[in-house]
């Protein structure tokens, strides 16, 4: 068995999520699709729902190893990608009892691209690591819970505006709030 053939299987998986809902599809759709044979899926995977958590992994260990860009609207852009790329898979998987692996997905690599921004602004002033991960924080949890409203709302076509919004106010407002966590978050409480 090789590499190929499991990136074979996952790449059919997620073709076909694109066009057929995930209570509809069975294993001999993947199977015959991918033309492997049965033993070929259970060797790598348990069932549909095992493949399901193995491909937002392997887009998450992507995600990770691609060179970052940038800007932060180009980096959540590019976090954003698989998702508008797989627009209609989303929605089947939104659908579906494994609807957590998407906001899962946004939190990892949101957290991922936004500390890096946070710790870029936080440069010239003394911000502690607890600093920090309190404004990765804030700002993840923004993109997250704003990501999942739009994908709630059936990913309508004005995503690209919110991206760039959301990005102009990180810029506007995170050396603000590194200031503002330095003079109140990192004081001691009594």
């Amino acid at each position: 068995m090789s590499k190929f053939t499991k990136l074979r299987i996952m790449d059919t998986f997620l073709e076909l999520l694109n066009k057929k809902s995930l209570d509809k599809m069975t294993v001999k759709d993947i199977i015959e699709t991918a033309e492997i044979n049965r033993n070929t899926f259970y060797y790598y995977f348990e069932d549909i729902y095992d493949l399901l958590h193995e491909v937002f992994k392997k887009q998450f260990k992507d995600f990770c190893n691609e060179t970052k860009k940038e800007t932060f609207y180009e980096e959540y852009v590019r976090a954003a990608e698989f998702i508008t790329k797989n627009r209609n898979a989303m929605e089947h998987v939104y659908k579906s009892k494994d609807r957590d692996l998407i906001r899962i997905y946004i939190e990892r690599v949101a957290r991922i691209f936004v500390a890096r921004f946070v710790r870029e602004a936080a440069v010239s002033y003394e911000l502690s690591e607890e600093g920090v991960e309190y404004l990765t924080g804030f700002y993840s949890n923004a993109i997250t819970g704003n990501t999942m409203h739009w994908v709630e709302e059936g990913m309508p076509p004005y995503r690209e505006k919110v991206l760039f919004l959301i990005s102009k106010s990180f810029e506007a407002t995170v050396d603000n709030m590194v200031k503002t966590y330095i003079e109140f978050g990192e004081c001691k409480t009594q």
